[in-house]
């Protein structure tokens, strides 16, 4: 399912003031982090004019709301004013309508409402939320502490989802003085803060006993990307044929193999209304468990056809052997941290997605996969930590088609990695995007397409195989070998020498 992306502006209807107000008009437009530390989704803040006291202005106060949606974020800017039907609105692509109302006669008579819309319901614009605050709304802050980020402190990040649209719009506001744009506010971000400090994990103790290697014995593990065993795959594998075979030489030199399976392995359910749906026939189980000993199932694609059909492929899975992560029978079970465990090694892994539509989002006690909540991703990467050498997380995310990660996921990730884990791998926008290395841990944010088909662009068709090497100092050497994809989804390696990185 294709993002939602924002256009290079957005625009806002300003009604009238009264006469001799000076309050300002509303200004709204897209902003990206341009400074490095920035990068890392530094969030708005609730500050007064004089960045932490609050004091009397000549102008009215502001309140100023940050939306994001697809990576990207807006600022809708509305001065108080007498007047409470002198509301501002703003339209996102594809049906978001934010509204908002600050008004009143200064002093603590201030109140302000945000409500957003879903403006092409089968019923007409329908209201998916409304939050509304009254007096008193004093401008109040505090200086920023070394890795703290300014947030919209009257409401907190909010989060609110369409059903009808499949996505979901994080905002969140602040009354600022007037004109006035706080340090980060262009940048805003609703990606969970830092881990502070006193819950980071402490340093791993080496063992130093004369003739023991403290790092232990290495493990190669090597990752796919994007695996879909319907369509032209399912028609090689009906054939009698192995998508998998002109990798499985490279595949077989791992000590673990991992891969996300972005289709519903099943003969039951039903096509739900979606632009895509992938179901592959049981037959696919067997191919797929010669060459992959995991796969996560944290798509947006995995409960292509409803509940019944993943809760029939969980149980496949099962009774063959073949270890998930990322989806389970109920909530919990899908957050489920799996560790497995090679040459002594712990290796934890989990896995989330934040793609679209949200309803694949196992329930308290029905079947689903896990979905990227910052605060129980994080929670799930320190409970690994505390239980294995090794944690990766393995996300589906960004945005499909681009080739470089955006500010929310680079903001993820390095969060995943102040709690402990010591990679990042992702998928989903089905092209491999770029990497980087964080605090000395590797980050790939998409591997691209593995086995797929469907796809005309070069791009889309070039996958990348990933490998690290990891031991009980953490990840200790990586590197990506480019495949090549075919018209029937069946990869091939570029070249067996890879470039390390």
């Amino acid at each position: 399912m294709l993002p939602v992306r924002l256009p290079p502006s957005l625009s806002a209807a300003s009604k009238p003031q009264p006469a001799g107000w000076r309050g300002r008009a509303v200004r709204t437009g897209l902003h990206a982090a341009r400074r490095p530390w920035l990068a890392l989704g530094v969030c708005l803040g609730l500050i007064g004019p004089a960045w932490g006291a609050e004091a009397p202005t000549a102008e009215p106060p502001e309140l100023l709301c940050a939306l994001r949606l697809a990576g990207q974020t807006a600022l809708l800017r509305a001065p108080f004013q007498p007047d409470p039907y002198a509301g501002q609105t703003v339209d996102f692509p594809d049906r978001f309508r934010v509204k908002t109302v600050a008004w009143g006669e200064g002093g603590e008579g201030w109140q302000a409402t945000v409500t957003l819309i879903d403006t092409e319901t089968e019923d007409g614009p329908t209201v998916l939320q409304q939050v509304s605050w009254s007096q008193p709304l004093a401008m109040a802050g505090a200086r920023l502490q070394a890795g703290e980020r300014w947030r919209p402190a009257l409401s907190g990040w909010q989060r609110v989802y369409s059903p009808h649209l499949g996505r979901e719009l994080d905002w969140g506001c602040a009354v600022v003085g007037a004109g006035q744009t706080p340090p980060g506010a262009a940048e805003a971000d609703a990606t969970i803060e830092a881990v502070p400090p006193a819950l980071r994990p402490a340093p791993r103790p080496v063992a130093q006993a004369a003739g023991v290697a403290p790092a232990g014995p290495t493990v190669r593990i090597a990752w796919l990307g994007d695996v879909m065993l319907a369509d032209g795959p399912g028609r090689v594998i009906r054939q009698g044929r192995d998508p998998f075979a002109h990798v499985a030489s490279r595949l077989a030199e791992a000590d673990l193999r991992i891969a996300n399976l972005e289709c519903v392995i099943a003969r039951g359910g039903k096509a739900l209304a979606k632009p895509w749906t992938f179901r592959a026939h049981p037959r696919a189980l067997p191919v797929l468990q010669r060459h992959v000993d995991l796969v996560s199932l944290a798509n947006n694609h995995s409960g292509d056809y409803g509940v019944a059909a993943f809760a029939e492929m969980l149980d496949r899975l099962d009774r063959a052997g073949l270890a998930y992560v990322g989806g389970g029978h109920n909530l919990r079970e899908a957050h489920r941290v799996r560790i497995v465990e090679r040459k002594g090694l712990k290796i934890a892994l989990l896995a989330a997605n934040e793609m679209f539509p949200r309803r694949f989002e196992a329930g308290d006690t029905t079947p689903g996969i896990a979905w990227a909540e910052d605060a129980q991703l994080l929670h799930d990467v320190r409970t690994a930590r505390a239980q294995a050498d090794i944690v990766i997380p393995y996300l589906h995310w960004g945005t499909e088609g681009d080739e470089q990660a955006h500010e929310r996921q680079r903001a993820l990730a390095r969060r995943l990695i102040e709690a402990g884990a010591d990679a990042v791998v992702g998928t989903h926008p089905h092209l491999v995007q770029d990497t980087e290395v964080y605090q000395g841990k590797p980050i790939a944010y998409s591997l691209g397409n593995a086995v797929f088909d469907g796809f005309s662009s070069p791009l889309n068709n070039t996958g990348a195989l990933l490998w690290l090497e990891v031991n009980r100092q953490g990840v200790t050497a990586w590197h990506m070998e480019t495949l090549k994809i075919d018209p029937l989804g069946v990869p091939r390696p570029v070249t067996a020498a890879a470039v390390a990185r």
